[in-house]
């Protein structure tokens, strides 16, 4: 009994809702909202029988004053009067007194047309009192209200066929001029759906001079009023942001002319709907067809939105059905909460079965996964016997393996790489531990035998594949980490041999076992990728110069900028590291941009002691290929009047050599020298020397350091300098550290010098003393 009087209470809920919906008025947002709709859908073109002149922006300021002298008024009546207009209505104000030579101009003009000028009436908000125009001027004309009803949300929508004021009625502007039966009150809805812009308009200015086209009026009503903005009779209408008053009026005018004076469905009618609406859609106890409740609210949404704009475009009848539609909600709500509820239980019980399974087992290859082998290992730990070793056996060229073969291909090539590996350790459990690793777990009675176990058979991994009749070559390598059972942490076991397994990659190793002493702390890795931009703002990286000699002159003719970070917990660290660092987290171009800047700021500094140098700042690859980084150098350079050289390397151009050679290009045209570094230390190459546009070569230290003793690097080494010459380029030599390596690169030919036989780096304040003193070795001098 109790279940069948819930869904009857749930119902009357229903219904109470619904009618409290309907007598609060909480819904006419959506009404006004679905009625702006259908007028955008079901459209009309004016009928040809009004015509508007618009008092606007040009004919305000072609009189040059407002309000107008009457006889600017009067010129227009007779002007359009000869073209041949039948009714000429006012919406505008003429209550209050002008010159009486103005004012009698109009009364004249009027009176020459008797009955066939409408002037306004008009009752101001919170004003008991009526607005009418001069006695003088209404003797022979016909008022009209012009008043326009304003909604409570600030928009017009309704329209009155005429207002009473006391005694008195005036019919409506609209009404008058459409020849509406006199005496009727009733307000109508507006058709917006009357295209307002196809309504005839003329400018007020051409009226005045009779510059229009009669065509325009002749047998037509004309409708005068303001359109110009700086008047301010502006109204918010449904369909538009603003529409001017004349035009609210014209558009009344259209929908009484043809006969489309919208009237709003009965609020008991539609309230009869909503509740039909609500016996047909809501649910029946037990089980939902949701197919077949689809059905029946596509059928209910589809007559409550195209039947209005059906009925509208036949009959001029606005059917907003806003509370049919609040019905519908009601019914889907509760409808699908009915058939949750229902199925709760069965899906937490199906979830609690899956949520077991994949809690321990990788989706794609149903292998264990990360957390199992966590699991495995401190049971094994916990278990106190030997030594626990966790292993990590990645898969080579996995990213490319996956992209030639397909995701489900490369699940597939796990899965039986996880059978070998089964099989050839004897272990049941295999475990996917991330994408392309396998985990293992063994347990062994000491250390030594641990690694052995790791090492041993890793070759028969490796191993050709036929997959969809194609041979697929699988190699693997693999890192591992072990301890002893009591002192071993699970999950610290399994980082240490991923980090093992990481260094196997970089190193080129088949295997790997982990060692604290070999392997860097990932926590000063992680400093350095997460604290390079705090440690720009707190002022800890620095610029070193190391000069650049003449090898000729011996004089100090540049110098290159070197950055030091100072780190307030892991101490100095080297460039190579944080630059490496810079350039995996995108850092790098924070970075360059802080050395430029810094670079050209020492460089003023040193301008002001009178010493003027060429500054090099090194830039990396992803720099070289960036727009924006290129527009920022090159606009510094201008700005400070700055000579930049930047150093780049054949590997910078490698990865996008195509912006790389643009970027280089526009450098070197606003005068920003270019420097190949790094030249002969093992990646350099013919070709590209040839393509890039470079002023400097820098010959690598590990090109210099034998110069002394093989005769074979001294010839390299002179071809290599002939070469540069040829093709326009200086050639530096980095490392010099002795006084017969400098007279042997003199002697060859070598433009500049670099190394600690000139200076290590310094401070931007040490060069500029260097310079002054001309500290420069006295064998340099030659």
């Amino acid at each position: 009994m109790l279940k069948l009087a819930r869904p009857r209470l749930g119902f009357a809920l229903a219904c109470a809702l619904v009618a409290a919906a309907q007598l609060s008025g909480v819904l006419r947002p959506l009404d006004s909202g679905l009625a702006a709709h259908r007028a955008s859908i079901v459209t009309r073109d004016p009928t040809d029988s009004l015509a508007v002149v618009e008092i606007d922006s040009s004919s305000v300021r072609a009189a040059r004053t407002w309000p107008w002298p009457r006889e600017r008024f009067a010129t227009a009546i007779e002007n359009l009067r000869e073209a041949g207009a039948t009714l000429i209505g006012f919406d505008v104000d003429f209550s209050a007194r002008s010159t009486r030579e103005s004012d009698a101009a109009l009364a004249a003009a009027i009176d020459a047309a008797p009955g066939a000028i409408v002037l306004p009436t008009f009752v101001q908000p919170n004003d008991p009192v009526e607005n009418s125009p001069l006695a003088a001027l209404s003797r022979n004309a016909t008022l009209a209200s012009v008043n326009i009803p304003v909604d409570a949300d600030g928009r017009v929508r309704r329209y009155h066929r005429g207002y009473r004021h006391g005694e008195h009625f005036h019919a409506s502007m609209a009404a008058v001029l459409a020849s509406a039966p006199y005496g009727q009150t009733a307000p109508f809805t507006i058709d917006y759906g009357i295209r307002s812009d196809r309504i005839h308009r003329i400018s007020f200015h051409d009226v005045y001079r009779g510059t229009f086209d009669p065509r325009l009026v002749r047998g037509k009503t004309v409708l005068i009023g303001a359109t110009a903005l700086e008047l301010g009779d502006e109204f918010a209408t449904p369909n538009h942001t603003i529409m001017p008053g004349v035009i609210v009026h014209a558009l009344a005018y259209e929908s009484m002319a043809q006969r489309r004076t919208l009237l709003e469905l009965n609020g008991v009618v539609v309230l009869a709907l909503a509740l039909l609406a609500l016996v047909v859609l809501w649910p029946k106890p037990g089980s939902l067809n949701l197919a077949r409740m689809f059905l029946r609210n596509g059928a209910v949404l589809s007559v409550s939105l195209v039947g209005p704009i059906l009925v509208q475009a036949f009959a001029p009848v606005s059917a907003s059905l806003g509370l049919v539609l609040f019905a519908q909600t009601i019914c889907i709500a509760v409808s699908l909460r009915q058939e949750l509820r229902q199925r709760a239980h069965d899906l937490l019980r199906q979830r609690e079965e899956h949520l077991a399974y994949v809690a321990f087992h990788d989706p794609e290859t149903n292998l264990p996964n990360r957390r199992a082998m966590l699991d495995d290992l401190a049971r094994r730990c916990a278990h106190g016997e030997g030594v626990v070793v966790a292993i990590a056996i990645g898969i080579e060229r996995f990213p490319v393996l996956r992209g030639a073969v397909g995701y489900g291909n490369a699940n597939r090539l796990v899965c039986g790489l996880a059978e070998r590996l089964a099989a050839c350790s004897s272990e049941s459990n295999i475990y996917h531990i991330s994408t392309s690793i396998l985990g293992l777990v063994l347990t062994a009675r000491t250390e030594e035998q641990a690694v052995r176990l790791c090492a041993d058979g890793l070759d028969a991994l490796d191993t050709v594949v036929a997959l969809d009749g194609q041979a697929v070559e699988l190699t693997v390598r693999a890192g591992a980490a072990s301890a002893s059972a009591d002192d071993a942490a699970a999950e610290a076991l399994l980082e240490h041999a991923t980090l093992a397994l990481d260094q196997a990659r970089l190193r080129n190793s088949r295997y790997l076992h982990y060692n604290t002493a070999e392997i860097a702390d990932p926590r000063r890795q992680l400093a350095m990728i997460s604290e390079i931009g705090a440690g720009l703002a707190r002022g800890e990286f620095e610029l070193l110069y190391q000069p650049k000699s003449s090898a000729a002159a011996g004089c100090i003719v540049g110098a290159e900028a070197l950055m030091r970070w100072r780190h307030p917990v892991h101490g100095t660290i080297a460039p190579d590291e944080f630059i490496s660092a810079a350039e995996k987290t995108g850092a790098i171009d924070a970075l360059t941009r802080w050395a430029i800047r810094r670079a050209i700021a020492d460089q003023k500094e040193m301008r002001k002691h009178g010493v003027e140098l060429s500054i090099a700042v090194n830039i990396s690859g992803r720099s070289l290929s960036d727009i924006g980084f290129c527009n920022f150098a090159i606009a510094q350079a201008r700005m400070n009047d700055a000579r930049l050289c930047l150093e780049i390397t054949e590997t910078a151009i490698i990865g996008d050599p195509q912006a790389a050679m643009s970027s280089i290009a526009a450098f070197r045209g606003a005068g920003i020298h270019i420097a190949i570094d790094d030249y002969g230390s093992g990646l350099s190459s013919l070709a590209y020397l040839k393509q890039i546009a470079a002023d400097e070569l820098k010959l690598d230290k590990s090109l210099v350091q034998e110069l002394r003793t093989r005769a074979r690097d001294r010839l390299i080494l002179k071809s290599t300098i002939d070469l540069a010459h040829g093709l326009g380029m200086s050639v530096v030599a980095e490392g010099v550290e002795d006084e017969t390596t400098l007279a042997l690169l003199t002697a060859m030919g070598c433009d500049l010098i670099q190394g600690y036989y000139i200076s290590p780096a310094v401070p931007a304040r040490a060069l500029v003393e260097m310079c002054r003193t001309d500290a420069t070795p006295k064998a340099a001098l030659g």
